[in-house]
């Protein structure tokens, strides 16, 4: 039982506010159990009913007419409705109520005992339950036919258009590509002459194909040239001539947009070990438009320069670089040494004085063979190791210099040398030094300080070292000095002498 603190009265344990005052009841013990019965009196007339306590319309609880704020929430209080009037006939019939209330459920008015009928919330629970049972299914089989339609479209897509976009990203070559690049012409097509009668894998498709497949050489070719010219471009018209086997047997530059023979040599050098399908002619001359490019980008206006150079060559225009003839093996003739392309003559027999008495046969010896001109030169200069970094080609009598050596002395050291083997009517100094390489880094960085502001720093370069000196206003500046130094030119700041002098604080 439970107990109002303000007025005594006793109510069930589900009632938690007294009816008669709206006080929250109390735990307490008492005579009875069950629900309190309420008997409502008969009135009299004349007598004015007692007036009923006002419902907190927020907590429910009670109040006594006339409080305006609730003693539980304080919440306002709406005004208490006027007395009911009293029935006009006859005392009311005993009612005996019961006020139902239980933790969790809204309150609920008082109903007759014996009438209320069956709360409605086990129904509820039993609805909303279905509910959440149909819901679920309804969600999983959703999920459950968009997999499956997904998966029809992915396989519908992948067998009705194998080809997709995907496969024509990764054929395309990456615009970021970077690096030194060695492709076709694309505005110069290669040139074929010669006999191409039935001429089977002698079109132009074929070509371009053995060149695809055999570049990497020549990209390897280029990049050893970088290493000693980094500004080294070109563009060249190499021309092979090809045999019914497929063998090169004779190559040449045509023409070329740069003089560098030390590159036309390794790019001859390789091309002629080419092989092509056998075909059913005697031979062809192919005409391969290349362009050297250390970036791609530059590779347009290469391409514009070698199409500018071929439009105004002749046709009795003289090959850049001399023809390499390939040593073919012949059975019946004595072994030849390479490099040279004459064979020994064979000797005539005698023709004997008598027929009935031939001479004795002498066993003769064949003369060593003639050294060619281009290996007498090379041979004067490799014999000093000044020279050893000096190559040659020789067109005629006319010798052509190409590689690097040390300084200008030795440079007219290998020129000397050349003249002075027999045979040779004229030299062609292509030479390049190491101080002319030194003094052309050393100047591009004293440029670079110049612009940077730096005046007062100079810069000396020995190989691939630098040393500064002069003198700047902060740290900052001969940090910065270095820094421009190493980002001018390929070398290395081995001493900064550099001196930092803090000016007065009146100059400028």
């Amino acid at each position: 039982m439970k107990i109002c603190p303000r007025c005594g009265k006793q109510f069930p344990d589900a009632e938690r506010f007294c009816e008669i005052d709206g006080t929250a009841l109390v735990a307490g013990s008492g005579p009875g159990a069950g629900p309190r019965a309420t008997t409502v009196m008969p009135t009299t007339p004349g007598q004015t009913a007692e007036a009923e306590p006002i419902e907190c319309p927020r907590c429910g609880g009670k109040a006594q007419p006339g409080e305006l704020i609730c003693n539980f929430c304080g919440a306002q209080l709406a005004p208490a409705p006027p007395p009911a009037e009293p029935p006009s006939s006859g005392p009311s019939a005993t009612r005996v109520t019961l006020e139902n209330f239980s933790p969790g459920q809204e309150r609920m008015g008082p109903r007759e005992i014996g009438t209320e009928a069956p709360l409605p919330s086990a129904g509820l629970e039993e609805e909303n339950g279905g509910r959440r049972i149909l819901s679920v299914l309804g969600f999983s089989i959703a999920a459950i036919l968009a997999l499956v339609g997904g998966a029809w479209l992915a396989l519908y897509l992948s067998g009705k258009h194998p080809a997709t976009p995907v496969a024509k990203e990764t054929a395309s070559p990456s615009p970021a590509a970077a690096g030194p690049t060695v492709e076709l012409a694309k505005t110069i097509s290669i040139q074929i002459a010669g006999d191409l009668a039935g001429a089977l894998f002698r079109d132009k498709d074929s070509m371009s194909k053995v060149f695809e497949s055999n570049k990497a050489g020549l990209l390897d070719a280029y990049r050893h040239e970088l290493a000693s010219d980094s500004t080294l471009r070109d563009g060249m018209v190499v021309r092979l001539h090809i045999v019914a086997d497929g063998s090169v047997s004779q190559s040449t530059v045509v023409t070329s947009t740069a003089a560098n023979p030390s590159l036309d040599a390794a790019v001859v050098t390789a091309m002629s070990g080419w092989k092509f399908a056998p075909a059913s002619s005697t031979g062809v001359d192919t005409d391969f438009p290349i362009v050297f490019a250390t970036d791609a980008a530059d590779a347009g206006a290469i391409e514009s320069n070698l199409n500018t150079k071929l439009a105004s060559l002749g046709p009795s225009a003289v090959p850049e670089y001399p023809p390499t003839t390939a040593i073919a093996a012949t059975p019946t003739a004595s072994p030849e040494v390479a490099g040279i392309p004459s064979a020994v003559a064979p000797i005539a027999t005698p023709t004997p004085a008598h027929r009935h008495r031939p001479p004795p046969v002498v066993a003769s010896v064949p003369k060593p063979p003639k050294l060619s001109l281009l290996t007498r030169v090379n041979e004067e200069l490799g014999a000093n190791r000044k020279l050893r970094r000096v190559h040659a080609y020789t067109t005629g009598g006319t010798v052509t210099l190409y590689g690097k050596v040390f300084d200008d002395n030795d440079k007219m050291l290998a020129e000397r040398t050349a003249r002075h083997v027999s045979g040779v009517t004229g030299v062609v100094n292509n030479l390049t030094t190491d101080t002319q390489e030194w003094a052309q880094n050393q100047a591009r960085i004293q440029q670079e300080l110049q612009n940077a502001g730096l005046t007062g720093v100079t810069v000396k370069v020995i190989g691939n070292s630098a040393y500064l000196s002069g003198e700047v206003k902060s740290d900052l500046d001969r940090q910065r000095a270095a820094t421009i130094t190493e980002a001018s030119a390929p070398v290395k700041v081995r001493e900064n002498l550099i001196r930092v002098a803090i000016g007065s604080i009146f100059s400028p």
